[in-house]
């Protein structure tokens, strides 16, 4: 068996055969709810995304399963159900294997009759084995006996030996054939570089070997396997070093939902928030195309209508429109952030395309998942999110049924003959909400592989990432169209009276023109009646200052004037630490340079902001500030070294007032990630150490994400600097919004250095904070005894019962959270202090709570409480 997850589970079934009986066969049971999981979300995960959402209504559904019922359902659905025809292709074998009939002498005929044994011993009803069954009927067979046993039953010790060996049969005979377990699978995470540590668990780990060169793929943190491409294993959760694996088990509440090891008995709680949308099919977008051609001007089309309430913008209009005209770049893109007015400024646009004769067709491909309407955003169905979609959507369009319905016709490769030629002459293709596709860089190159002029594509998109295209940013409205939207929606609205001059400039400034933040803004004066502050209802603003004068810079000090054009060579907010860092390096000023900031925002030159998160300062120069500025530097002859500093300053990331609310953290995070990269090119740390070290003097946090990319080198120089940040963290007294993954992250590296003092030491020590979950302590607690019952510890009796100690007192006043196997690991805590009067209170408290529970009736037997 070569799955490390079921390694993990079937080596503490090994652990347990020398036990009881008993115990042997609930750890088995256990393995095999972890193989039936594993087995389930494997499968979901090669689901492809469609319009209908089946692969979320699965995982809908898991995320809330409270019994292997639900889970023997949700397999049936992936293999034969409405998911199945979702399937990749690549899955087919696995399906295969699965759903077939087999006689006996198949692997899977085997696996099924010895779970069928297993029911048989122990004397429970269950289904009749045929003389042919499908792997779907283990499923329903494990339901039966984990409902019989573990959940329901009360299964005593002496009736389980035999059953157990027949279960462990089937367990094997699954494990060892099935093909899933033998395909690529790997935890994926990503390093401060933008590459990917790939950690194997099955298979061949090859197919993941381009995430460890390339820094351009964006994936989550998680557990994949490699079917056409790396596809995610939602609900469940590993780490780098696959230390433990953690499957969803059920107790879903308003925020969180329950994930179980089956190695260890530990849990952790996944987000609820990504399966809180219902399931089910959404409603259409509103500027979802139509399902047939009609004539439009001088060209036949699908478009929505151009909406009702659209402004004009002319610039846009006439830029974007003279670009779909040439016959010179056969992809434009419209690049923009969400509710900018891409799709609105596209359908206007399109209804001059008509009334011209450059195209005969415009097709019109809508991937919105989301409306913007004024009482928020809503969630709606895709029209076409993959190639696959836009084929058949295009077909259905130009071609009768009975063409689409001849024998060996490929809508995807009519597509891509069209993109190239279309039958009915010069062809727009629109892809809206192209960022919403299934994967946009794969559907890009696709389209760019294919369309040739006089054809072209017309993309909107928040995403900023293709190569090839040629690029118009849609950006905030102007002063005269920005009025006019308030002035035509304010009537909708019926809140015209509420509206004074400087409220309106004021809006305007602080929305940057946006079209959707505008109407937001002023619904929420129709709401309240107010003209409310608007910076406490917009996140994202920057604020606009007007003020400067050019005798004012020839009054400030070289040092002010030099941070003056650093921050103008840069046109974003900077972190005043950074700042000062960089400054201080090149000029060797340190209290010139902190006064000289002073001057700048004592003269209003530069505005001060605060990060709510962490109430770090950061600067930003006014516009007008800033052109003036620029015209200052290209004549300064310090230009080359300001320039210099900027590009430091610009491996911290553009910041605007919205990136700004998160506070420093993520600012230091980039950084050290392009230091990180820099250094893998072949630069020294040296370059950098003092302005990233100068930072965390002042900002302790940083010490994590120094702390983190040594700790991601692997190397024991590496791992020693990571420790010694991690030491200089703590010993800031820091808030305690870090402090529990920093003693956590503390006792890896003591782990991995060999350190075992340190490593209980730093588990114990954030055992003691009050916002640890409280199965983490009890985490810490099975770890503890470990240590002590096992491999011990180099140090003396007593202070290994001050740490038993020090962890049993939190566990004591935290015990009403409490379960039968917190309660055990209490019982041994109390052992290693030589308390065998709490060991056994806390051994009855289990048992009060689970009769059943095996760890419980262990120490019951170890303490002389069994009859």
């Amino acid at each position: 068996m070569t799955h490390k997850a079921l390694q993990q589970v079937f080596q503490r079934v090994d652990l347990s055969k020398d036990d009881s009986d008993f115990t042997y066969f609930f750890d088995l049971l256990l393995a095999a709810e972890a193989l039936a999981k594993t087995v389930t979300l494997g499968m979901v995960s090669a689901i492809s995304e469609d319009k209908e959402r089946n692969k979320y209504r699965v995982e809908h559904a898991l995320a809330r399963a409270d019994g292997m019922g639900d889970w023997g359902r949700a397999i049936e659905d992936v293999l034969t159900g409405l998911a199945s025809q979702y399937l990749v292709t690549s899955a087919h074998p696995e399906q295969s294997e699965l759903t077939k009939l087999c006689r006996e002498g198949d692997w899977q005929y085997q696996s099924v009759s010895a779970m069928k044994c297993a029911l048989d011993e122990l004397g429970i009803e269950s289904e009749d084995m045929p003389v042919k069954s499908d792997m779907k009927r283990w499923f329903r067979l494990l339901s039966t006996l984990r409902n019989k046993t573990r959940a329901h039953g009360a299964t005593k010790s002496s009736s389980v030996g035999q059953s157990a060996e027949y279960l462990r049969k089937s367990l094997e005979s699954f494990s060892e054939n099935f093909s899933l377990f033998k395909r690529s699978w790997a935890y994926l995470h990503r390093n401060l570089s933008g590459k990917y540590r790939v950690s194997s668990i099955a298979g061949d780990p090859s197919p993941f070997e381009y995430l460890k060169k390339e820094s351009t793929h964006v994936l989550q943190n998680g557990i994949y396997i490699y079917w056409d491409c790396p596809r995610l294993v939602s609900l469940a959760e590993s780490d780098p070093e696959l230390t433990d694996f953690y499957f969803a088990n059920g107790s879903f509440s308003g925020k969180k939902y329950e994930l179980l090891s089956y190695f260890t008995d530990n849990k952790r709680y996944g987000d609820t928030q990504a399966f809180s949308i219902p399931p089910g099919t959404l409603p259409a977008s509103e500027t979802d195309g139509r399902w047939e051609l009609i004539p439009r001007g001088n060209c036949f089309s699908n478009a929505p209508e151009s909406l009702s309430d659209y402004i004009d913008r002319n610039e846009l209009e006439t830029e974007l429109l003279s670009l779909l005209l040439d016959d010179k770049r056969p992809i434009i893109t419209l690049r923009g952030r969400g509710g900018i007015g891409k799709t609105s400024l596209a359908l206007r646009v399109l209804e001059d395309i008509y009334l011209d004769h450059r195209y005969m067709t415009v097709v019109w491909l809508s991937a919105r998942d989301v409306d913007l309407h004024m009482s928020g955003p809503k969630p709606v169905r895709p029209n076409v999110v993959s190639p696959e979609d836009m084929s058949r959507l295009y077909a259905r369009l130009v071609l009768s049924e009975d063409t689409r319905a001849t024998k060996g016709f490929n809508a995807r490769q009519f597509l891509e003959e069209q993109l190239q030629k279309c039958d009915s002459g010069p062809c727009l293709f629109v892809f809206d909400n192209f960022e919403t596709t299934q994967n946009p860089l794969e559907v890009f190159t696709w389209i760019d592989t294919y369309i040739r002029l006089p054809n072209k594509a017309l993309l909107t998109t928040r995403l900023r990432d293709f190569k090839g295209d040629y690029p118009v940013d849609v950006n905030g409205m102007n002063r005269d169209e920005s009025i006019k939207l308030i002035n035509q929606a304010s009537v909708q609205l019926g809140v015209t009276r509420h509206l004074t001059p400087s409220y309106v400039e004021d809006l305007i400034t602080q929305s940057e023109g946006h079209p959707y933040v505008i109407k937001i803004l002023l619904g929420e004066v129709a709401k309240t009646g107010v003209a409310g502050n608007i910076p406490r209802l917009v996140a994202g603003s920057d604020e606009i200052l007007t003020a400067l004068f050019e005798r004012t810079y020839a009054s400030l000090t070289p040092c002010a004037q030099r941070a003056f054009l650093t921050l103008s060579a840069w046109n974003s907010l900077v972190p005043r630490l950074a700042l000062e860092a960089v400054l201080i390096r090149s000029t060797g000023e340190r209290q010139q340079v902190e006064s000289g900031i002073d001057a700048l925002l004592n003269y209003s030159l530069v505005e001060a902001h605060i990060a709510p998160a962490d109430n770090q300062e950061f600067l930003s120069l006014p516009l007008v500030a800033s052109i003036f500025g620029k015209k200052k530097l290209n004549i300064n002859p310090q230009k080359p070294s300001i320039l210099s500093d900027s590009e430091i300053l610009q491996m911290l990331g553009p910041i605007r007032r919205d990136g700004m609310q998160l506070g420093l953290a993520k600012r230091v995070e980039r950084f050290v990630a392009a230091i990180a990269k820099r250094c893998e090119s072949g630069d020294s740390y040296e370059n950098y150490e003092t302005i990233i070290e100068m930072i965390c003097r002042n900002y302790p946090a940083g010490w994590l994400l120094l702390a983190r990319w040594h700790l991601e080198l692997g190397s024991e120089d590496g791992l020693q600097k990571a420790k010694s940040e991690l030491v200089r963290f703590l010993e800031n007294e820091p808030d305690e919004t870090h402090v529990a993954d920093a003693w956590r992250t503390l006792a890896f590296v003591c782990h991995r250095l060999g350190d075992t003092l340190g490593e209980v030491h730093a588990f114990v020590e954030r055992a003691q904070l009050s916002e640890v979950p409280f199965y983490d302590v009890s985490n810490t607690a099975n770890r503890l005894n470990q240590f002590l019952r096992d491999r011990g510890l180099e140090i003396d009796t007593y202070e290994k019962q001050a740490l038993a100690q020090r962890l049993a007192m939190v566990m004591e006043n935290r015990q009403e959270e409490a379960d039968a196997n917190d309660f055990s690991r209490m019982a041994w805590l109390a052992i290693h202090q030589g308390l065998e009067g709490d060991a056994q209170k806390y051994t009855l408290a289990g048992l009060e709570k689970d009769p059943e529970n095996y760890h419980c009736r262990k120490l019951a037997g170890r303490l002389g409480l069994l009859d």
